[in-house]
């Protein structure tokens, strides 16, 4: 049995709910006949199909036959419910090699990655949700394998930062396309569109004089509407390239003079 929380509890019930810690139930009331893994489950499903907007409370509880109200019994608000959404779409973090913190963290981007881009409705939710069962292992995935390094906390924190802002932003930017998704690469309307934006940004930007960019632009992976993971590559890389180099002059710093 879940343990409970005490009635004068200050702990926000969305964090308490997330980790299996459950208020003190009523006396008066019939038996509730769901369960908060039904409601989850339900709200995940409309957040697949409609994004996160969309598992509004009272449409959770028209898809598992219940009231509004009724639904209160079992998550007091929207906050609680998006906590426990989120927390299970992240589901269980990857197994990470134990042969080289490069190694690991590099896959632990990845997988971060391709979780935004299988439930892209996980970035709409807010950043400031605290540390619930799943974004905890996650966390914990990446600062056990970065720990041998001998970075303190406070970098540890850091470059654990930076690669989810990372994963964040390349799985943004891949969702923002500004060529419609519906088309394909062999798709010569996809190729037209692509043509016609490019043309008219180009005209726009040289008239400005934002001749670095126009010519950047060029490059058709500039408005490619699914490109290669080149760009994430190059940046993850970079990121790894920059954590090495301090560990480096760490190391330095650290040797006898």
């Amino acid at each position: 049995m879940a343990p409970r929380t005490p009635h004068d509890s200050t702990l926000p019930t969305a964090l308490t709910s997330a980790w299996g810690i459950v208020s003190p139930p009523g006396s008066r009331g019939p038996r509730p006949a769901h369960s908060v893994a039904e409601i989850v489950q339900a709200a995940t499903e409309i957040a697949d199909e409609e994004g996160i907007a969309g598992a509004s409370l009272p449409r959770v509880a028209r898809r598992i036959g219940l009231t509004t109200n009724a639904l209160y019994r079992y998550v007091g608000s929207k906050e609680e419910l998006v906590v426990l959404v989120a927390d299970a779409a992240w589901g269980d973090p990857p197994a990470l090699p134990s042969s080289g913190w490069r190694e690991a963290a590099s896959l632990w981007a990845h997988r971060l990655f391709e979780r935004f881009l299988t439930r892209p409705w996980l970035l709409d939710v807010p950043t400031t949700v605290p540390l619930t069962p799943h974004t905890a292992s996650w966390l914990n995935a990446l600062l056990a394998a970065l720990a041998p390094t001998g970075m303190p906390p406070h970098e540890l924190l850091s470059s654990s930062y930076l690669l989810d802002s990372h994963a964040r932003y390349g799985a943004n930017l891949r969702r923002a396309s500004p060529v419609p998704a519906a088309l394909t690469k062999d798709n010569p309307e996809r190729q037209a569109v692509a043509a016609e934006v490019r043309d008219f940004l180009d005209g726009q930007l040289r008239a400005r004089d934002l001749n670095a960019l126009a010519e950047v632009m060029v490059d058709p992976s500039f408005l490619d509407d699914e490109p290669a993971p080149d760009g994430f590559e190059f940046g993850l890389a970079r990121i790894l390239d920059g954590i090495e180099a301090h560990l480096g002059r760490l190391s330095d710093a650290a040797a006898p003079r």
